[in-house]
């Protein structure tokens, strides 16, 4: 039985990327753990695309399509340009919903510069909430691609905002009316805003053309800790992060500890991980600075092992990668 979430890598490897069709030389990069998008060769630069659909929440899906999408392929350096919106709805719903979620789409791209070009909209009747799926196409030079698998030994990492942000937004949205007299109105209003920080294409642009960025990756699913297992399987190194610098928003914490669940492990939409060569340290500083965007830098690269160091000692992480949403957004709350 598979559990809810991201299907574990073990089978990904075993069942799905043995099995992509046609080999096409101009194919860059394909399916693999970590990367955020596929690379394919058009001659005189490279086309990025990447897909992604937006299950967790069940209001402001198509904002936050536009913006999970476009953050995959701007963490390959490439900037994001066309998207196709699939569009599936549960039965007995109203215009107004359809309503809301393409203009909630529209609104993004028009953010970004994002052409939507096209897609599927339809009503299914097994469906309990709105289930939104978008494939966003960028481009980038040649010289200027950058992957999840570049990180190397010595390598600095670097986060931007804070984690959890999108699973807060999220938590509190879907699980207001129960919250609100346990963590306060102020709180859930705060962390609803968060929504409005998912973008990473400003800051994952900026450090591309602003110094050596070796890898970029956006933290999704499994959050903070999914992101750094996925970059390093990615690159085959590992990491040793100090926990007390991974910043977590006051908002996050508070909504976290009330339902038990981890924030270093809640998706992560808007959060930046990036490893930039030690001697660009200073120049990615100045890049992230320049941009307005808020950043830690939490740790190293190594050559193996994952480490995160705390007040309790260190915590040596595997392969397996834990989302909890879904414990969020099902757990009672005492």
């Amino acid at each position: 039985m598979l559990p809810i979430g991201k299907v574990p890598n073990d089978i990904l490897e075993r069942v799905v990327f043995k099995r992509t069709g046609a080999k096409l030389d101009r194919v860059v990069l394909g399916p693999a753990i970590g990367e955020d998008a596929a690379v394919v060769d058009m001659g005189d630069r490279y086309v990025v695309i990447a897909s992604d659909p937006i299950t967790g929440a069940s209001s402001g899906i198509g904002w936050y399509a536009v913006h999970v999408n476009a953050n995959d392929v701007a963490v390959r350096g490439a900037t994001p340009l066309f998207l196709t919106l699939t569009i599936l709805l549960p039965k007995d719903v109203s215009v107004g919903l359809l309503d809301e979620v393409v203009n909630d789409a529209h609104s993004a791209a028009m953010e970004l510069g994002v052409s939507i070009v096209g897609g599927h909209t339809e009503v299914v009747s097994f469906l309990s909430h709105p289930v939104v799926c978008g494939t966003m196409i960028g481009e980038v030079e040649k010289g200027k691609l950058v992957t999840t698998g570049g990180a190397k030994p010595g390598d600095v990492i670097l986060i931007t905002k804070h984690a959890g942000l999108e699973g807060a937004s999220i938590i509190a949205s879907e699980r207001y009316n129960e919250l609100v007299e346990v963590v306060g109105r102020g709180v859930l209003e705060r962390a609803k805003s968060f929504s409005r920080m998912l973008s990473v294409v400003k800051e994952a642009l900026a450090l591309n053309e602003g110094c050596k960025v070796t890898a970029m990756h956006d933290p999704t699913e499994g959050g903070v800790i999914g992101g750094l297992i996925e970059l390093s399987i990615a690159s085959n190194v590992g990491f040793r992060v100090d926990g007390a610098k991974i910043p977590v928003a006051e908002e996050t914490r508070r909504i976290c500890e009330v339902l038990g669940v981890n924030p270093l492990r809640l998706i992560s939409s808007g959060v930046l991980l990036a490893t930039v060569d030690e001697e660009a340290v200073d120049d990615a500083v100045k890049a992230l600075k320049d941009a307005g965007v808020k950043f830690s830098i939490i740790g190293e690269v190594v050559d193996e092992g994952r480490i995160i160091e705390g007040p309790e000692g260190k915590v040596y992480l595997g392969d397996e990668i834990v989302e909890e949403l879904w414990v969020a957004l099902e757990r009672e709350i005492d």
